[in-house]
């Protein structure tokens, strides 16, 4: 019989906001799709999630059990006769409600770990000629990702005339294919860019004495802008959530 104490961390559950690393979502997400074990969830989220939505994977099976607590999960043993019996999780209708609150907030932009963004940013610090070899690079690879994609696409859709939940996923499959286009475009204009201004600025010598002057204080004054969005990251405002609230 529930205890008390139980009862309470079940509705805690339900009230608390997202997770901090985001896994518990990532979870009530692939359960909704269909019940799984954790070995199925592992390789579900690497196969469809690891790419645009980072969580710790190694903590999958202690937040299985967390949630299981909290009243989000119910769990059942599938017995197989050639092999060890396995751990099939459901969600529950507090889980559901958990994941539809969750979807119903304003999403976040994204805070991106964008690595070549990074590189771009310091590229001055390696020869002309090797950063065009590592843009076009990047190019070729976010090419070669859109075409898989696409691939991917071409099967999602045929599911997708039969299933709802199919179609979504194509549409979510869709929007990350204009991102990847998207990059692929963006650094094949870097390369461009990057031939243009090597002819213009002249030999090695030359950017690296440049580089060494004026580029201190080039750096300094850029220190002092921002990337990030004004509005912050999450638009959780009253007035934003109570526009959401009002059209559902």
């Amino acid at each position: 019989m529930p205890t008390r104490k139980s009862k309470l961390r079940k509705v805690q559950a339900s009230d608390a906001g997202p997770s901090r690393n985001g896994l518990r979502e990532a979870i009530l997400g692939l359960l909704s799709i269909r019940p799984m074990s954790g070995y199925d969830v592992s390789q579900s989220y690497k196969r469809a999630l690891q790419q645009i939505w980072y969580a710790p994977l190694g903590q999958v099976y202690p937040t299985l059990r967390k949630m299981q607590a909290d009243g989000l999960l119910n769990v059942s043993v599938e017995i197989q006769h050639d092999k060890p019996n396995r751990k099939v999780y459901r969600l529950t209708p507090q889980g559901q409600r958990v994941l539809v609150k969750w979807l119903s907030r304003p999403s976040s932009l994204p805070k991106m770990h964008h690595e070549f963004v990074h590189n771009l940013f310091l590229l001055n610090h390696i020869a002309p000629e090797r950063q065009i070899k590592l843009v076009q690079n990047y190019f070729e690879r976010s090419k070669a990702w859109l075409a898989e994609l696409k691939e991917i696409e071409q099967k999602l859709a045929l599911a997708s005339l039969r299933s709802e939940s199919a179609w979504y996923q194509l549409m979510a499959l869709r929007h990350l294919m204009r991102l990847v286009r998207t990059e692929a475009q963006s650094a094949k204009i870097t390369v461009g860019e990057l031939v243009i201004y090597t002819k213009l600025k002249g030999n090695r010598k030359e950017g690296a004495a440049r580089r060494s002057g004026a580029g201190n204080g080039n750096a300094a004054a850029f220190a002092r802008l921002s990337l990030s969005p004004k509005s912050g990251s999450r638009t959780d405002n009253d007035d934003e959530l109570e526009y959401f609230e009002r059209n559902p």
